[in-house]
């Protein structure tokens, strides 16, 4: 294999591929190449979710600046679900993609005052956040234990199904002229006078520009030019139940325990949020850790006790993005046509925006959104 383009995508996940769909859909030459199959890492093991609020707990554990970081970026995190509505009518295909507000659940007082405090600081950056409780909740999500004494509430909050979105980006991008590689790994990326040379498993791509998008391994291709991204791969778990009949109908968090919990198309429940699981970072080996299943569903049925007779079919890993909680975007200082696309943590929800961003800077574009403060 040794071919040339314009723009050479390293990452088939999510921001890879959003990149491709919407350079190609602006004519610009592009390829994209992925290690393994196109939307088989993180983003086909994530659970889905559309997220807008602050999680409590990456806002809880990190630092004042972590913290601040993670403000800063609740404007994209709104500009999200836009994004992703648009797709939904664009794409070829039923991405699933259902807004139907997400529910931060509090089981005490002190809960109640995060929450209050989360959602002044949340409606400060523009997200439509409010609290609810007593009549108002029981009418909202009947379905919730009595032990939810109240919630936050997030309108434009919901769910979509990941492997169908990717399907979609693919297809677009195929059709408007990209070019996708599976099973090609970067080994080298050689910078010179007319652009990059990049040296794969199986042959080369020589490209004017480059864009990073691979996820939790960004950091292994930006080093190959010699910059330094504090982004590492996090390893977590998410669990399916049997197809049951319609019981939540929320994306449901918890205000302080590691929760994710929603319904899907099928009938499905979706239990996660984050619970570890373990990664061999030799082999890239992902393994479930079953006292963490049960933790997860255990926590699950606490708050939604209709779930106890429902069973649990599988249970997987997969590798979201650990960083600083702000986005790395745009094109490399000192180093002219490198580009970042590495969304944070909540990777499937910004993944398209954090695209979108980039490729208008490529093409010379007017931005939607000053990205600036996002630069490495």
């Amino acid at each position: 294999m040794d071919i040339e383009t314009d723009v050479l995508i390293v990452g088939g996940g999510i921001a890879g591929c959003s990149a491709a769909y919407y350079l190609a859909r602006d004519g610009v030459e592009v390829a994209l190449v992925d290690r393994g199959e196109v939307g088989r890492g993180a983003t086909g093991r994530n659970a889905g979710s559309l997220h807008q609020q602050l999680m409590p707990f990456t806002f809880r554990e990190g630092s004042a600046r972590e913290r601040q970081a993670r403000v800063s970026t609740l404007p994209l995190m709104v500009a999200a679900a836009g994004v992703w509505q648009e797709l939904s009518r664009e794409l070829d295909g039923d991405i699933e993609l259902r807004i139907v507000g997400g529910l931060m659940v509090a089981e005490s007082d002190e809960h109640m005052a995060f929450l209050a405090d989360k959602v002044a600081l949340e409606r400060d950056q523009g997200l439509d956040v409010h609290m609810v409780s007593g009549n108002e909740l029981r009418t909202l999500a009947p379905y919730l234990s009595e032990a939810v004494i109240g919630a936050e509430y997030a309108p434009g909050e919901g769910k979509l199904n990941s492997l169908r979105a990717i399907a979609g980006l693919v297809k677009g991008a195929k059709q408007g002229g990209a070019r996708l590689f599976q099973g090609r790994e970067l080994l080298d990326l050689e910078r010179g006078a007319g652009g990059f040379t990049a040296r794969i498993t199986g042959g080369r791509v020589r490209c004017q520009r480059v864009v990073n998008a691979a996820g939790p391994w960004s950091a292994q291709v930006a080093a190959k030019v010699g910059i330094s991204l504090p982004v590492e791969p996090n390893c977590v778990q998410s669990g399916v139940t049997e197809r049951t009949a319609p019981l939540v109908s929320h994306l449901v968090c918890h205000a302080e325990k590691i929760l994710s919990l929603k319904q899907v198309a099928n009938g499905g429940l979706i239990i996660g949020g984050g619970w570890p699981a373990r990664i061999d970072l030799v082999t890239n080996g992902l393994t479930v850790l079953a006292e963490n299943v049960r933790a997860n569903v255990a926590l699950a049925c606490q708050m939604v006790p209709g779930l106890e007779k429902v069973r649990l079919l599988r249970s997987w890993a997969g590798v979201n993005i650990k960083s600083d909680g702000k986005p790395i975007l745009g094109e490399v200082p000192g180093v002219p046509g490198f580009y970042n696309v590495v969304p944070p943590d909540a990777g499937l929800t910004m993944g398209p925006i954090c695209a979108r961003l980039v490729v208008e800077q490529i093409t010379g574009r007017r931005p939607s959104m000053d990205i600036a403060i996002f630069s490495v």
